[in-house]
Parts: C-alpha cells; sequence; structure tokens
C-alpha cells in the first residue's frame, strides 16, 4: 500500500487549498496519507472527513519527537512511500524522514524563505536557510504554486535548471460556481439585499487597514464590506462603524459555501512590502474567490492588472477612492462573473495542474 507523509509547519492548514487538495488528491490517487501540522489556540485542526487521511500534530516537545521516530522506525503503518514538506522545519523533518527511509522527498514551496524579507519568525537565517537549501536540493521535485515564483525560488535556493518542478496554484479543485449560500447574512443578520464585499486576511496589510481607517466615515452604502479572518487574533479587538468583522476560523468544507454568500471580493497585496510583492500573486484567496464566481478588486501589484484585463476584476492602484472602485465592480458584476469560469479553469483549478504531478509519482514511486 502506497503512503504519502505530509510535514506542514503551519497551523492554519485548514484554511489553504495548497495542502488541503494535496492531501486529497493522494488519496484519491491511492495513497493513504498522514498529515503533520501545528495547533495553537485560534486555529482548528484540519477536517477531512476520510479515512485515507490521518491527522497528527506536529513532533516538537522531547516526548512527541521520540514517539514519532519510534513509529518512523518500527510501526508498519508509518512507513512511507514519499515525504512532502514546507519550508524551513517541515521540509527538514521530510528530509530526515526521507533519509531514513530511503523514498523521495517532494518540497512544498508554498513560501520562499528569502533573508531579505525576514517575514518567517522563530527560525535562525543563517543555520536555517541552509538547511532549506539542501532539502530543496536533495528532493526529487518542487511543488511552486506560480511559474514566477518558481524561478525566484530556484535563484534563492541555487536549484539546478534539470530540477523538477510542479506548478500547481493555492486555489481549489473544481470548476467555477456560486453556492446558494447566506453565509454571511446569517452571520450579521442582515436582512436587506444590499451586495456583499468580502476581504479573507489580516488587517494589518497596508491596504486592507487603508481601507479599515477610510470607511470609518461611511454611513448608508448600497453595499456591505465584510472582514474575515483565518484566524481569531487576525482582527484586532477594534470595532468599526461601517465594516463587519468576522474573526472565526472556517473549517475548508465551509469555505466555498461562505465565500459564495458575497457578491465581490478585495484581494490587497501592496507593493511596497516585499513580502506581499513576492507571495500575492499565490494567496489562497484569490483562486477561492473565482472557485465562487466573485469579481476581484485587486491591488496594487502591477500582475494583478491581468484580471482587468481578462475581465475577471478591476485593479485598484491604491490611491483612487475605495467608494467609486466598489460601485465601479458592482456595476460590472454581471459582465465579469461571464468570464470567471473559463479563467478560472485555465489558471487556477486544482485538479488541472495536479495530473501531471499525479502521473510523476505514479511513473517513479
Amino acid at each position: 500500500m502506497k503512503r504519502a507523509a505530509l510535514f506542514f509547519d503551519r497551523s492554519y492548514v485548514d484554511a489553504h487549498f495548497c495542502y488541503t487538495e494535496l492531501a486529497k488528491h493522494l488519496a484519491d490517487d491511492g495513497y493513504m496519507v498522514d498529515l503533520y501540522h501545528l495547533t495553537n489556540p485560534y486555529n482548528s485542526p484540519p477536517v477531512f472527513f476520510d479515512d485515507r487521511i490521518r491527522v497528527f500534530n506536529f513532533p516538537l516537545s522531547k516526548f512527541q519527537k521520540i514517539e514519532f521516530w519510534t513509529k518512523i522506525q518500527f510501526y508498519k503503518d508509518f512507513k512511507y512511500s514519499v515525504a512532502f514538506g514546507t519550508p524551513v522545519k517541515g521540509i527538514w523533518l521530510a528530509y530526515k524522514v526521507a533519509k531514513k527511509q530511503n523514498i523521495p522527498l517532494i518540497y512544498l514551496a508554498d513560501e520562499i524563505i528569502n533573508p531579505e524579507t525576514k517575514h518567517f519568525k522563530g527560525i535562525d537565517y543563517e543555520k536555517d536557510k541552509r538547511k532549506d537549501i539542501k532539502a530543496n536540493n536533495y528532493a526529487i521535485a518542487t511543488i511552486a504554486l506560480s511559474e514566477r515564483r518558481y524561478l525566484y525560488q530556484k535563484k534563492v535556493n541555487s536549484l539546478s535548471d534539470t530540477h523538477k518542478y510542479f506548478v500547481i496554484p493555492n486555489a481549489p479543485a473544481g470548476k467555477s460556481e456560486k453556492l446558494k449560500s447566506n453565509y454571511f447574512r446569517d452571520v450579521f443578520n442582515i436582512k436587506d439585499l444590499k451586495p456583499i464585499v468580502l476581504f479573507i486576511g489580516s488587517i494589518n496589510w497596508k491596504l486592507a487597514k487603508q481601507i479599515f481607517e477610510d470607511t470609518k466615515e461611511f454611513k448608508n452604502k448600497d453595499y456591505h464590506i465584510i472582514f474575515h479572518g483565518r484566524s481569531k487574533n487576525q482582527m484586532g479587538d477594534e470595532d468599526h462603524p461601517f465594516i463587519k468583522i468576522s474573526d472565526t476560523p472556517l473549517p475548508s468544507y465551509l469555505i466555498n459555501y461562505a465565500f459564495s454568500s458575497a457578491d465581490i471580493a478585495l484581494v490587497l497585496y501592496d507593493k511596497s512590502s516585499l513580502a506581499e510583492a513576492e507571495n500575492g500573486e499565490t494567496g489562497g484567496k484569490i483562486g477561492t474567490y473565482l472557485k465562487n464566481n466573485l469579481p476581484v478588486i485587486a491591488g496594487n501589484l502591477e500582475l494583478f492588472k491581468d484580471f482587468e484585463s481578462n475581465n475577471v476584476g478591476v485593479f485598484w492602484d491604491g490611491l483612487e477612492n475605495i467608494d467609486k472602485i466598489i460601485t465601479k465592480t458592482l456595476s460590472e458584476k454581471d459582465k465579469l462573473c461571464k468570464n470567471i469560469s473559463s479563467y478560472y479553469e485555465k489558471n487556477y483549478n486544482y485538479s488541472n495542474y495536479f495530473k501531471k504531478l499525479r502521473d510523476f509519482l505514479d511513473e517513479d514511486i
């Protein structure tokens, strides 16, 4: 029986499709899947409702590590066929398991550890970056979330021209469709029929904070704005007179249902932030918005102009009045929605991109 180990040193696994879809697609391809993740009081553990997928805590304490390595060495149902890991601690543990069990290693580049950015907490950049580079070069392949991101990673991690990689977007599987849902209307007891403008992310991002401040004087608009954080600690404690704040983390099986209750969505990454500029295009919210047929307002990375040129959204430079941008997007909503399905299918549908990795695993493992 084929077994896959997924080592994700992340505490928000259930909020990102690059993790959950990988586990589900591997299970559908005949693997028993063990997913290791971090826990914290702000995020619920991932739930799959699938006996083929087991979920474990990432081994951190001395006792947990002893138990983990005992199972890796002596237990038959912890003998894996392939290991996947995220940088830095995840890929390093996956690397050690792969070496111990003499199995292939695949590097999941959900983030790029760049010493210039230094937005990763709890790592030693000199020591851990060397480990990251070593593990990435040892891996038989890399999963990158975009082509541009891989080219950057190739440079940062000194990968060879022959290193195998697969671009698989951080997005859901399945066709783009808007579910029948009143999730946010029910949560906030919204009785009117005004459209909902949805933002998923942290209030600490520059453009999100800008909208948060600029809308404090808003009174009765023809729409509602909802800010939703994937973690209970992302939205702060400040009340807002216009924006409705949602801080209850959504499990993966509710994400599409919740998103579908909105009408348009905000993609807020600022080009003045190196971390946001590097990671913005691969944010999981983008594919999920489009999966649920939501036109996007995207600012202000230059590459986001692609949404406007393909008529699935509106580009926002971060300077123009946000009320005008929202009003414009809502007026064009029906036209934009007609183009989302084909755009999503070509650029985001996880299943379409997983096929090449599946064939590679079937041939080489």
